[in-house]
Order: structure tokens, then sequence, then C-alpha cells
């Protein structure tokens, strides 16, 4: 995955593959979907990201292992997970950080 940012065009790209564009729709007045032959998404590209995005020059990426084993050495499940994810950034990055 690529993501770009023009300050000049206020554009935000997200790549999520290097295919050709074989369709290209509109599903908002700011948000265009790209898509390759076989209907999978290539790119979105957001219009006016500067009033669409809280800030489009920052990226935080995240990789959640598919089976995280905690200290206790049980396994971490899904609901777990989802709990993560709703704490505000920055619990999560003080937990993260500990870890």
């Amino acid at each position: 995955m690529k993501i770009s940012y023009n300050p000049e065009t206020d554009v935000l790209n997200i790549y999520f593959q290097e295919s050709p564009v074989e369709k290209r729709e509109r599903e908002q007045p700011d948000r265009i979907l790209d898509y390759d032959k076989n209907g999978n998404l290539v790119r979105l590209e957001i219009l006016n990201a500067s009033q669409r995005v809280a800030n489009p020059q920052r990226v935080e990426y995240y990789v959640i292992s598919p089976n995280p084993v905690p200290e206790e050495g049980k396994p971490i499940s899904l609901s777990d997970r989802r709990a993560f994810m709703q704490l505000p950034l920055e619990e999560r990055r003080r937990i993260l950080a500990a870890q």
C-alpha cells in the first residue's frame, strides 16, 4: 500500500495495489474509487483532503498480528482487538510503547 498527498492540489491518494485502472467511480463529489479489471480496489482519491481528513500529511500504520499471544499465554480474542481499536489514540500509543 502506498499513500501520497499533494498539498498544492490538496489531493490524497491511497494506492492499494499497482494494477491498471479499468473502472473509475465517483462515490461522493470528493471521493473517487479506481478498480482493476477484476473489480479489486486499486486507489482511493480524496479531493480537498485538508477539509476531509484531520491531517493529510500525517500517517499512522499498525499491523495487527493474526495470533498475538499476551504474557498470560492465551491468544487475544477478536473482541479484545476491537476493544483496543476503540481506545483513544493516545491510550493505544501508550500501550504499544509499553510493549
